[in-house]
C-alpha cells in the first residue's frame, strides 16, 4: 500500500471535531503514512454543508490532504463493482468511486463503513479508530 484513502465517514468526523479522528491523523502524519481524500469523498462532505461558512470549513479541511482524483481506469473499475454489487450488497455509485480509486491507486480505505465495502475483492479496508 502506498498510504491511505479516508472515506467520506472520517472527514466528517474530522469536521465535527472527533478527537478519535484527529488523533488516528496525527498518529498516520507521524509515521509519514501518505493520506488521501478521494475527489467524491470531498464531494460528499461539500454536499453536506449547510451554508458557505460550513463549505469553506470543508474546503480548509480537504486542501490538509492530497487528492485522489478519478481516473478512466478508477471509473472502469467502479463500473464493473457496480455491475457485481449494486444489487446483491446495495453498493452506491460514491463507494463504488471511492473503493475503485482505492484500488488503482493501491490505497487502504479508512472507514468506518466496512460493511459498505467488505465484499470487494482487491480492496484492503481498516476502521480507523
Amino acid at each position: 500500500m502506498t498510504g491511505k484513502l479516508l472515506d467520506s465517514t472520517v472527514l466528517i468526523d474530522l469536521s465535527r471535531g472527533n478527537t478519535q479522528a484527529a488523533d488516528f491523523v496525527d498518529a498516520a502524519r507521524r509515521d509519514q503514512i501518505p493520506l488521501f481524500v478521494s475527489t467524491v469523498s470531498a464531494m460528499e462532505l461539500i454536499a453536506g454543508c449547510r451554508d458557505k461558512i460550513e463549505v469553506d470549513k470543508a474546503k480548509e479541511l480537504v486542501a490538509d490532504f492530497d487528492l485522489a482524483h478519478l481516473s478512466p481506469t478508477a471509473s472502469a473499475q467502479a463500473y464493473d463493482l457496480m455491475l457485481t454489487y449494486c444489487k446483491s450488497h446495495g453498493l452506491t455509485i460514491p463507494d463504488a468511486l471511492i473503493a475503485a480509486t482505492a484500488i488503482v491507486q493501491d490505497l487502504e480505505l479508512a472507514t468506518d463503513n466496512e460493511r459498505h465495502f467488505g465484499m470487494i475483492p482487491n480492496l484492503t479496508v481498516s476502521r480507523p479508530y
